[in-house]
């Protein structure tokens, strides 16, 4: 065993020499140390943990002192992500109905669609008429709810000929509890002592896996490989990824890399070092979203400030996804409005501005102020004037054109302004800037004083509290001493 193991390393090194050479000009390349805390290399000798490779599957990696090559996909340096609520974007809900939208979607500057589970739902325990996404019932299959696998097949292809990319969310923490591993492999789940399958937090609808089975590992991760081999998706969301253990994520990753050295790897997590250290590209800018909760109570714009410093130090080769909204947000904590309030333009302008790359969720760009249910039908009533529609085309555009704004520039420079309430930055890359500047206040304030060094600008977004202003002027900075700005007023200005 001990001879097999030595010459598997040799053939996984060289392998990972190759993997990690193919990449595109603008991969982010990274060589990591390993830590006892951070399971991140292969150590194939005596203490490989027992089972860890089925059936031809390494199911997990176990620490090392050697480093590990990470490679990041390089279409993230212009990602602007949608989440895409199948079931509630259109009346009938289904992958067809969807694609209808793609024009639309393409010409508001999005690049690329998260699709929320689209795996049959378990019927056991189901919440609800309809049930939640998270019960997976089978890893390979689709919910007939939204259409044949044909009919996804078709839309990811279509997708694919416009230009973008594909993920789709992935739960491997938990089973639905119809999925055939419950009875055929009771010990692939967690028991309590009775030898019972149990559930995380209160959910009652699923059935938690068991990460000590390496069986187990090895099925999820050939699942897994099924949507990117046979598929052809872009990578993947990953539900509760800090329920899982960062060695599983590990071999996944590198498995599923093997395949596709450019597919996303996104956790849904705050920032963890452990699981960004190679297994994850980005993970969620959850700190950004507290802060940006607490504008609206009227807090300096210091704790804001600290925040996106902190979007600038996440492992090497690894961002954070900036957002205001979400399927968990909305649909358990309130509508947009609901949270920022009047707050709420400032603050999305913010998202695809600070380091990292934004999301917009289902029904963003409408200005959708309803909480969408998440066990029943409850379709977007959308209408023919989208309120952000032209907003969100902007910002993209600004995320995908100008070299301040991609997501490999951790550059954040902060201007002192007069005002505690008052926020300025400059993001500067490639002989190109984009400068920021609003009153992040519910109320007026006046004769706020900054220096930029620079006597002017292009102005491309102008937001006077009501109304937007999106005609390029070109504007002298002088024309802002002595001004009064109105509650969440702010402007964009860019430099060439």
């Amino acid at each position: 065993m001990k001879k097999f193991l030595a010459f598997l390393l040799v053939a996984v090194m060289a392998f990972s020499l190759v993997a990690c050479n193919g990449n595109g000009d603008n991969t982010e390349t990274t060589t990591v140390p390993a830590t006892e805390a951070q399971k991140v290399d292969y150590v194939l000798s005596d203490d490989v943990p027992e089972g860890s490779i089925v059936d031809g599957v390494m199911t997990d990696l176990s620490a090392a002192d050697d480093v590990l090559t990470k490679n990041t996909a390089s279409w993230l340096d212009t990602c602007v992500l949608y989440e895409v609520n199948v079931r509630q974007y259109t009346e009938e809900g289904t992958f067809k109905a969807f694609e209808g939208h793609l024009d639309r979607l393409k010409a508001m500057g999005v690049n690329t669609l998260w699709f929320m589970p689209i795996h049959p739902i378990s019927e056991t325990e189901k919440k609800g008429t309809l049930g939640s996404y998270y019960a997976v019932d089978d890893y390979t299959a689709v919910n007939p709810e939204f259409g044949t696998k044909e009919d996804f097949i078709h839309l990811v292809d279509t997708a694919h000929d416009m230009g973008f990319k594909v993920i789709l969310d992935w739960v491997a923490n938990h089973t639905g509890w119809d999925h055939k591993w419950v009875t055929e492999h009771k010990d692939w789940y967690e028991c309590d002592d009775d030898g019972e399958i149990i559930f995380s937090y209160d959910w009652s609808d699923t059935a938690e896996l068991n990460y000590e089975n390496y069986e187990m590992r090895a099925e999820m991760i050939k699942a897994m490989q099924y949507w990117v081999e046979e598929i052809g998706i872009d990578g993947f969301r990953c539900d509760h990824a800090q329920g899982v253990p960062t060695t599983f994520w590990n071999a996944a990753v590198y498995k599923l890399k093997s395949i596709n050295s450019e597919i996303m790897m996104l956790a849904e997590c705050a920032a963890s070092e452990a699981l960004t250290t190679y297994a994850f590209d980005c993970c969620y800018n959850d700190d950004l979203y507290n802060q940006s909760r607490m504008i609206l109570g009227g807090i300096f714009v210091a704790p804001l400030q600290k925040s996106m410093e902190l979007s600038t130090r996440y492992a090497q080769g690894s961002f954070p996804m900036n957002y205001t909204d979400n399927h968990d947000k909305n649909s358990w904590e309130g509508t947009y409005y609901d949270r920022f309030g009047t707050s709420y333009e400032p603050l999305f302008a913010l998202s695809f501005l600070t380091p990292g790359f934004p999301l917009v969720y289902t029904g963003n760009e409408q200005g959708y102020n309803h909480e969408i249910e998440f066990f029943e039908k409850d379709p977007v009533k959308w209408e023919s004037e989208l309120k952000y529609e032209e907003l969100i085309t902007e910002l993209a555009t600004l995320k995908t054109t100008n070299k301040a704004l991609l997501t490999s520039n951790r550059e954040v420079n902060f201007i002192e302004t007069s005002d505690p309430h008052f926020l300025v930055f400059t993001r500067e890359n490639g002989g190109e800037k984009v400068i920021y500047a609003a009153n992040l206040m519910y109320e007026a304030v006046s004769d706020v004083t900054f220096d930029l060094g620079i006597d002017g600008a292009k102005c491309v977004i102008h937001y006077d509290g009501t109304n937007f202003d999106f005609e390029d002027k070109d504007m002298s900075f002088s024309e802002l001493e002595g001004k009064t700005y109105n509650p969440y007023e702010f402007y964009i200005f860019t430099v060439n």
